[in-house]
């Protein structure tokens, strides 16, 4: 069984918002980089095709597969340990959701549930390297206090709108990697317009984290 991966984007009322800005950029200052998760961006901005996620021969082992170089060290990106907590502390144990007395419902909140890989480390790839470098946030994690959220949206809206078919298919090669069939590119693309849609028509802010099951 593959782990399990949360995309969660939850509203945040207004009395709220300065609170959880505060603990979310806490948790994006101590989410940095790996140095060996920057050598593989930086290299995929330079190559778009040295980064793939599809299995191949693994020459030490014959009969075996593995991937490619590179592959595992990109998905740190978007699993970082302190967002990853930060986002459990919401989903699982409720500890943020208790204190702030935001209770995550079907109401508020919006969830992508994916198999073995983060749902945005799919959206990234589709994007492909130059397109994603425009995503704002720390690589599928963002907050727009109520103020923000209708500029966030007409940026976001500029990067995932209209996705091309090139990038709706590499999107689902990511996705291949786990047992994500009932996930659409599609849907993936839309996940963090559409929940700030919804938070400008409440006044509200927006979180956006991931988290590991």
């Amino acid at each position: 069984m593959g782990v399990t991966f949360f995309w969660l984007a939850l509203r945040i009322p207004p009395k709220h918002a300065s609170s959880v800005a505060a603990q979310f950029a806490q948790a994006v200052t101590a989410s940095a980089v790996p140095p060996t998760a920057h050598r593989v961006l930086a290299r995929w901005r330079e190559a778009p095709g040295s980064l793939s996620p599809e299995a191949i021969p693994d020459p030490a082992r014959p009969g075996f597969l593995t991937y490619p170089e590179g592959t595992e060290e990109f998905e740190e990106l978007f699993r970082p340990e302190a967002l990853s907590t930060f986002g459990q502390e919401f989903i699982q144990t409720g500890e943020k959701a208790n204190l702030w007395g935001i209770e995550p419902t079907a109401e508020n909140t919006s969830l992508v549930i994916s198999d073995r890989i983060p749902a945005a480390a799919a959206l990234y790839f589709g994007l492909g390297a130059k397109r994603a470098a425009r995503m704002p946030g720390h690589f599928g994690a963002l907050f727009a206090a109520p103020s923000d959220v209708g500029q966030l949206l007409s940026a976001l809206e500029a990067v995932l709108e209209g996705p091309s078919p090139a990038m709706l298919v590499r999107t689902r090669r990511w996705l291949n990697r786990g047992n994500n069939q009932s996930i659409s590119p599609e849907e993936v693309f839309a996940f963090i317009p559409s929940a700030l849609r919804t938070a400008q028509a409440r006044n509200e802010g927006l979180l956006v984290l991931t988290a590991r099951g």
